[in-house]
């Protein structure tokens, strides 16, 4: 059987989104075929949009944060899937890497990105492997679910796995935006005590809604930031992308602090050897998440210990792409989530 897809395609760097209709084969063994629900827009989509992943990976069909139904399955040993709702899991990588051995699926040299290195969810329908998946049992809103798997994962992998944020310790958020303002709610739900520094005011009154004791502007500068929160910085989470703000996060950091690249920036910033010795500092990249990680947070949400009503209020007919992209570079919104309408 064929299946019609209708697809969103990014053709190459800085160009708009492009509607085509494509043939679609059925999945293969060990592959499903989905039906899109719902997808999230975000701050990764824009830089992959400015060539950020490299402008080699265009064209490509965007969308790596998505919630959606299996429709048919490559094999009868999955044939359970079928009818279920999923959240699906971005990355696929060989499950015998010694990366995923350790559970850590989400690097390796063999990473494959959905919406990155190969098509994604602007669109009706996926193929994805079976490994990829994730039952979402009892079932949620999809735009829920959608938002879930990366701008709830991604703060809470950061938060956990990477920085290992202990009760009681000093977090510092930067850029309380899509992801940034996760961390604050999940750093405070983690028992931190929470500040956070970003530009504008609404940002800010939304961080401070989501549990941060103090919520400061970026433009005061590090010494006002520090006397505000103190110099006992435990753990700084960059999650801007602006260049300027990853060395903005290193002045900011304590002694024995992790600083945390949770937002990606191709520009080199500045740091000496010393920083690092004096303070015995530790710089760490966080990349992503794990489908423990996506699996975790679905929990908290359904326990009523995370909110998503900030995420999921500006829902869009997935036509509407291209200006949800253009709304979300000039900050008039945070997070915009996709759902499968035509108008």
């Amino acid at each position: 059987m064929t299946v019609l897809n209708e697809v969103l395609v990014l053709p190459g760097v800085g160009l708009p989104l492009s509607f085509e209709q494509r043939a679609m084969s059925e999945p293969m063994p060990g592959q499903a075929l989905v039906r899109i629900e719902a997808c999230g827009v975000c701050g990764s989509d824009l830089f992959l949009q400015k060539g950020g992943f490299g402008p080699e990976k265009l064209p490509v069909v965007p969308g790596h944060e998505a919630a959606g139904r299996v429709e048919m399955v490559g094999s009868a040993v999955d044939a359970s899937l079928v009818g279920k709702q999923v959240a699906l899991y971005y990355i696929d990588a060989p499950q015998d890497s010694r990366w995923a051995q350790a559970g850590a699926i989400n690097i390796g040299p063999q990473v494959t990105r959905m919406g990155v290195d190969v098509d994604g969810a602007f669109a009706r329908y996926v193929i994805r492997p079976v490994s990829t998946l994730i039952p979402v049992e009892p079932e949620m809103d999809p735009a829920v679910v959608a938002v879930a798997t990366d701008a709830l994962a991604t703060p809470f992998h950061a938060l956990t796995a990477i920085a290992q944020l202990q009760v009681g310790e000093q977090l510092l958020v930067i850029g309380p935006g899509g992801i940034g303002s996760n961390a604050v709610q999940i750093g405070a739900m983690l028992g931190a005590d929470v500040a956070v520094v970003g530009r504008g005011e609404a940002k800010l009154a939304l961080a401070r809604s989501l549990g941060a004791s103090i919520a400061v502007p970026s433009d005061v500068g590090v010494d006002a930031v520090l006397a505000m929160v103190g110099r006992n910085v435990d753990v700084v989470l960059e999650c801007s992308g602006v260049d300027a703000m990853a060395r903005f996060a290193v002045e900011c950091a304590g002694y024995r602090a992790r600083v945390v690249m949770v937002s990606a920036s191709r520009e080199p910033f500045p740091m000496s050897t010393g920083e690092l010795i004096w303070r015995e500092l530790s710089v760490h990249g966080s990349r992503g998440f794990t489908p423990y990680d996506i699996r975790t947070v679905l929990d908290h949400v359904r326990r009523g210990r995370l909110s998503t009503d900030h995420l999921t209020a500006d829902q869009r007919p997935w036509r509407a792409a291209d200006q949800a992209l253009d709304d979300l570079r000039s900050g008039r919104s945070t997070r915009i989530v996709l759902t499968m309408q035509d108008s």
